[in-house]
């Protein structure tokens, strides 16, 4: 699948405030309106006086680079990201950051417009950089998520990030450092790159999963960050038609068909084969699984009929 960086919302900004200003006045254009103007100022008077070298981007937000690590990996859409940050006012005063000191980053999976968890000045600053590298985004408070303001940060007040990355995996990384770090042992590779881990196998002779069969099935599902999200859970099972259209997710049931009645096994498989690149959310809108997410289930095949 090709990856292909959209920035189509960075756009709905700049063309819900355009859309705003040809309609009729009210008195919240003229102040958004002087804010924006006085936030250019800010940031350019701020550029000149520390004779920064910045560029502006596509974006709106102005990037200069303070590390550079040419042969890092550049993060594309569907990677996701490790991140620290220090956030601070033009006037050096710090109001947010990770927490560098016990080297606990941010991360956030890149998915366009459907990216979630970060504002957009630090997503700005990420799409400049690579792996390794560091750099800083002056950031006009219109472009900054829509923040409402704080006693550190007023709500018009533009911010300076300075970003560093600290590690850029794509989904097949994700997956092959989780089963490192977990000592997992794959036993099928599937051609469409599903990771199967058998943890109790039976005889040849036992009925195999195959599309037609119904089965009983004890699954939970995991995020990799080892959450759960779904499943049937230890006191329950669920009779499953093999090739029902819409029942799980391929990737779930493309794992099973690799299984015997009365195997246990973990699988795990990309997004592609989950919820893709735009996940799941609740009724209420909170994210179930966020955009190109890698997903594990653990199984348990009671009978296949």
């Amino acid at each position: 699948m090709m990856k292909k960086t959209n920035h189509l919302f960075w756009l709905a900004i700049p063309l819900t405030v355009s859309a705003l200003l040809t309609g009729c006045e009210q008195p919240g254009e003229a102040l958004t309106t002087r804010k924006q103007r006085e936030n250019e100022a800010e940031i350019l008077t701020y550029i000149s006086q520390n004779n920064i070298n910045a560029t502006k981007t596509d974006q709106g937000v102005w990037f200069f680079r303070i590390k550079a690590n040419p042969t890092g990996q550049t993060p594309l859409t569907g990677d996701e990201v490790r991140y620290h940050y220090v956030a601070r006012r033009l006037d050096g005063v710090v109001v947010d950051s990770t927490n560098t000191l016990s080297d606990i980053p941010a991360s956030v999976i890149l998915a366009s417009g459907n990216t979630t968890g970060i504002t957009l000045g630090k997503y700005a600053a990420i799409l400049q950089l690579k792996q390794g590298e560091t750099g800083s985004v002056l950031v006009p408070a219109s472009l900054d998520g829509g923040r409402v303001g704080s006693l550190l940060l007023p709500q018009y007040s533009p911010v300076r990030y300075d970003v560093r990355i600290v590690s850029v995996r794509t989904e097949k990384q994700q997956i092959e450092n989780y089963i490192r770090t977990n000592n997992l042992i794959v036993t099928t590779l599937t051609s469409d790159s599903i990771r199967v881990i058998k943890t109790l196998t039976q005889p040849t002779d036992s009925a195999a999963v195959a599309v037609g069969k119904t089965i009983k099935v004890n699954y939970t599902g995991y995020r990799l960050d080892g959450s759960t999200f779904d499943g049937t859970y230890a006191a329950t099972s669920r009779d499953l038609q093999i090739g029902a259209q819409g029942v799980v997710l391929p990737g779930l049931e493309n794992g099973l068909k690799t299984l015997r009645a009365g195997e246990k096994a973990t699988i795990i498989f990309p997004s592609l084969l989950g919820y893709g690149n735009i996940g799941s959310r609740a009724q209420n809108g909170a994210i179930i699984i966020a955009p190109y997410s890698p997903i594990r289930y653990d199984v348990q095949v009671f009978s296949v009929k």
